[in-house]
């Protein structure tokens, strides 16, 4: 197959745009439809107007509405006795409170690491610091260790050892 060159290729000649477009025919079967329903409308609301008995039938809707009644500003009487009952309810409930409740609300310490080298245990405490929770060094029996809290409930030592372990700057314990 012979190559083309389709950029010499010599273009097609412009059409004339100068064609006009024949005006659209006016509907002349819809302009007569609408005037002879807008005249059919006109009539009857003449004829509604004009029927005989008319003003008799409107005088005696005005004179059945029964007329407004005065406003009253008086509010209704106080009841003698209270219709609820759930105050008096509630004053004398008692609440069953488990165990596991009353553990999860105690307060808690998170223990995050024991090391003989207090260079470890700052190390340790700077990596807790970056994860932007509070720690402290103890020492006991030549031991130093890296202590989160003290917090008001357990579960919120919890939520911070979860932290701590999802982000892997410690594995800290809770002691029961």
């Amino acid at each position: 197959m012979p190559q083309q060159d389709y950029v010499k290729a010599a273009r097609p000649a412009p059409r004339s745009r100068n064609k006009a477009k024949a005006p659209a025919p006016i509907p002349k079967l819809l302009i007569a439809a609408v005037s002879v329903l807008l005249i059919i409308f006109g009539y009857f609301l003449w004829h509604i107007s004009h029927r005989p008995g008319a003003e008799t039938l409107a005088e005696q809707a005005k004179a059945a509405q029964p007329a407004p009644a005065a406003v009253q500003d008086e509010l209704p009487a106080k009841p003698s006795k209270e219709p609820y009952t759930y105050i008096k309810e509630l004053e004398t409930k008692e609440i069953q409170v488990t165990a596991d409740e009353l553990d999860a609300k105690k307060p808690a310490t998170l223990y995050c690491g024991a090391f003989k080298d207090l260079n470890s245990a700052q190390q340790l405490k700077a990596k807790i610091a970056f994860a932007g929770i509070t720690s402290t060094i103890k020492e006991s029996s030549g031991k130093h260790r890296v202590v989160v809290g003290p917090y008001t409930s357990r579960r919120q030592a919890q939520n911070d050892k979860n932290m701590l372990k999802r982000s892997k700057v410690a594995d800290c314990w809770m002691p029961l």
